[in-house]
């Protein structure tokens, strides 16, 4: 997979976990994801049902990792407290491509433990 990211100051731990779980997720290396999900973890997809739970997670991601990723593309990263969003593109190698914006809560300041995530998703 082709990886393109902004670059940053490199400054902030926050902003490299937040790259380092878009790239877990669209490479769907599902163990590595759920090491930063809480147990109680609810991830939106705008448009869908709440999925509610790191098993129920882990199983959706499953179902979605049918097609591959060929370029992830990173556009930004922001970061503040326990609050964090990226956005970008996914090239996958069926051809279509996707928009996201993914938008993140952990479960404090100083956590790594994802406890929501909000994503908006639309193929461009």
């Amino acid at each position: 997979m082709e990886i393109l990211t902004h670059p940053d100051c490199g400054n902030s731990p926050k902003m490299k976990l937040i790259q380092e779980l878009t790239i877990l997720f669209a490479s769907y290396q599902i163990e590595k994801v759920t090491e930063y999900l809480a147990e109680d973890v609810k991830w939106t997809l705008v448009g869908d049902q709440p999925i509610e739970g790191k098993e129920h997670f882990a199983a959706v991601l499953r179902e979605m990792s049918g097609t591959k990723t060929s370029k992830l593309t990173i556009r930004q990263i922001l970061t503040h407290g326990k609050e964090a969003a990226v956005h970008g593109e996914m090239g996958m190698e069926d051809g279509k491509v996707y928009s996201f914006a993914d938008f993140y809560e952990f479960k404090s300041a100083g956590s790594n433990k994802v406890k929501a995530i909000v994503s908006y998703v639309i193929s461009v």
